[in-house]
C-alpha cells in the first residue's frame, strides 16, 4: 500500500467533516470545530491528519503535540483513538493502524516526543450511528506502556422515559420533584434560536461559569468555537429561568443522535435554595429522548486509585452525575513511550 499524508490544516472544514463521514469510530471527538477547539490551548501545535491511498481515506488521526512537555496530546487532554474506513474488513483495519502507527512515531521523531497519550471511548460511530461497544476498545495495548480506565456515565435514550426515571437515585428524585413546583423555566438554545438570542444566552453562560470557578479557565477563542458549535447544529445550550434571570447552564456537543455534557455553570446564590442544577439536567435527558437521540453521556466517574488520583471537586461532580442513573462503560486512556 501507498499512503499519504494530508494534515489537518490543508483542509477546509467542509472538507474535512465530509471525509469524517467515510470514517468508522470516535468519530464526535474528529469533528473540524472539537478539534479546532481542543488545539486553542496553549502550547499546543495541531498535525491532525488524514490518511490517504490514492483518493480514498483510509484513517484520520487527530494529533496534538504539546510543545512543552515533548508529547503526543492536546494538552491535558490525550488524544482521541484514531478512525478508520468504514469499509475496511478486520484484516485491513489492522494493516492500516500499524502503517498509521508508522506516521506517527516519523513524526514524532521530527518534534522529539517522548510519548503519545490517546484514548478509547465506549460510543463508536458505525454507518454514521452511534453503538454502545467494546469491540477493539483495548487494541492500543500492542503498542502502550501503561494505561488506566474511567468509568463513563451514559443514559440510554431508546429506554422508556419511566425507566430512566427511576434508575435516578432517591435524592434526585426528591430535589427535581421539589424544584418542579417552582415557577422554573426550561430553555433550548440551538441552530433554530434566534441569532440574537444566541449571542446573549451564550454570554451570560460564558460570565456565570467564569463567577463559579473564580478565573478565566480557558482562552477566549474556544468560547467562540463553542458558541459557532450551537450555530451550526453541534452544539447545544440549555438554561434555567428564574424571574427572568438565567441561573443555570449545560452545554452539550451534539453529532448523529449522540450527545455529550460538555461544560456547565450555575449561579451559586441559588444553588441552596431551588437546586436547578438536578431540574435542568432532567429536562435535558427528556429534551434529547424527545428528539430521538440514541445516547446521552453525562460525563465520567473518577475514583481514587494506584494510577489516578481525582480532585475533591472531580470526585463530588461525578458522585452528583452517578445519581442519574446512567449505566458505567469504560474509557480507556493509554501511554505508549516513543523511541527517537
Amino acid at each position: 500500500m501507498s499512503y499519504k499524508l494530508v494534515f489537518f490544516n490543508t483542509f477546509k472544514k467542509k472538507e474535512w467533516n465530509d471525509t469524517l463521514k467515510s470514517m468508522e469510530g470516535n468519530q464526535n471527538f474528529y469533528l473540524w470545530d472539537v478539534i479546532k477547539y481542543y488545539s486553542q490551548f496553549e502550547d499546543i501545535i495541531n498535525l491532525s491528519f488524514a490518511l490517504f491511498e490514492g483518493k480514498k481515506c483510509m484513517a484520520m488521526a487527530a494529533l496534538a503535540v504539546s510543545k512543552k512537555k515533548k508529547e503526543f496530546a492536546f494538552g491535558p487532554q490525550y488524544c482521541p483513538d484514531p478512525l478508520t474506513s468504514k469499509n475496511a474488513n478486520n484484516y485491513l483495519r489492522k494493516k492500516i493502524l500499524s502503517n498509521l502507527r508508522q506516521q506517527i512515531l516519523s513524526i514524532g521523531k521530527k518534534y522529539e516526543i517522548s510519548k503519545y497519550k490517546v484514548f478509547c471511548h465506549p460510543i463508536c460511530f458505525k454507518k454514521n450511528r452511534p453503538k454502545l461497544t467494546s469491540e477493539n476498545q483495548f487494541y492500543n495495548l500492542k503498542w502502550s506502556n501503561e494505561f488506566l480506565v474511567h468509568n463513563t456515565i451514559i443514559i440510554d435514550l431508546q429506554e422508556k422515559e419511566d425507566d430512566i426515571w427511576n434508575n435516578f437515585s432517591k435524592y434526585h428524585k426528591r430535589n427535581i420533584k421539589k424544584t418542579s413546583r417552582k415557577k422554573l423555566k426550561f430553555q433550548v438554545i440551538d441552530a433554530k434560536s434566534e441569532k440574537k438570542t444566541i449571542i446573549s444566552k451564550f454570554s451570560k453562560f460564558k460570565r456565570a461559569h467564569y463567577l463559579s470557578a473564580g478565573k478565566k479557565t480557558r482562552p477566549d477563542s474556544t468560547w467562540a468555537t463553542m458558541k459557532k458549535m450551537i450555530f451550526e447544529g453541534n452544539g447545544i445550550l440549555f438554561t434555567i429561568n428564574f424571574k427572568n434571570k438565567d441561573i443555570s447552564f449545560i452545554y452539550c456537543g451534539v453529532h448523529n443522535k449522540f450527545a455529550w455534557g460538555w461544560s456547565q455553570a450555575n449561579l451559586e446564590e441559588f444553588e441552596k435554595d431551588l437546586m436547578p442544577r438536578h431540574f435542568l439536567e432532567w429536562n435535558v435527558i427528556k429534551n434529547f429522548k424527545k428528539m430521538k437521540f440514541k445516547y446521552y453521556e453525562i460525563g465520567e466517574r473518577f475514583y481514587h486509585y494506584d494510577a489516578f488520583e481525582p480532585s475533591k471537586k472531580e470526585t463530588s461532580i461525578s458522585d452528583f452525575k452517578e445519581k442519574f442513573g446512567g449505566k458505567f462503560y469504560p474509557k480507556v486512556f493509554f501511554i505508549s513511550k516513543l523511541k527517537n
